[in-house]
């Protein structure tokens, strides 16, 4: 008896079926190990997906474009050497808006809540690193806007997973 024919004694039988079926789950597992792999790469959290870095003029930002609401944030802002020795950062009212600010290093030696302007001291012709931890708000995406000095802004996006 072939064993790709269908029967209909001792059991009624679909072989067509039962092979569409058997792509169907193997079709399944390829999706599962998809999804295991980018989340060991880190799409649903830290990892090498995650991890960013962004360059406009003299101003670096180190973040995690994928995050966790429950989880603190860091933001790791890099300025090149100025001739002078105050360093401003200003970040949008979107950044003031979705997230919370649990620490500032170094503490800012000015700072104005329109959007978030804040004025670091540092001496003069040394660069200047900042870190910002914060807590997320909400879920969903959002696009960060940082500005150092008068330069341009620098724009990138972070997604929050609840």
């Amino acid at each position: 008896m072939d064993e790709l024919t269908s029967r209909k004694y001792p059991v009624r039988e679909h072989i067509r079926f039962q092979r569409r079926l058997w792509v169907v789950e193997r079709a399944g597992w390829l999706v599962l190990a998809l999804i295991m792999l980018l989340g060991l790469l880190g799409l649903f959290g830290t990892g090498v997906l995650s991890n960013a870095t962004v360059s406009a003029g003299s101003l670096t930002v180190e973040y995690d474009r994928f995050e966790r609401a429950t989880r603190v944030s860091q933001f790791i802002f890099q300025f090149a050497p100025s001739p002078n020795g105050e360093r401003r950062l200003r970040l949008n009212r979107v950044f003031q808006d979705n997230y919370e600010i649990a620490s500032i290093q170094p503490p800012p030696a000015k700072s104005s809540a329109d959007g978030l302007d804040l004025t670091f001291s540092a001496p003069a012709g040394s660069p200047a690193r900042i870190v910002i931890w914060a807590h997320a708000q909400g879920f969903g995406s959002t696009q960060i806007e940082a500005r150092a000095d008068d330069e341009p802004p620098l724009t990138f996006w972070v997604m929050v997973y609840p």
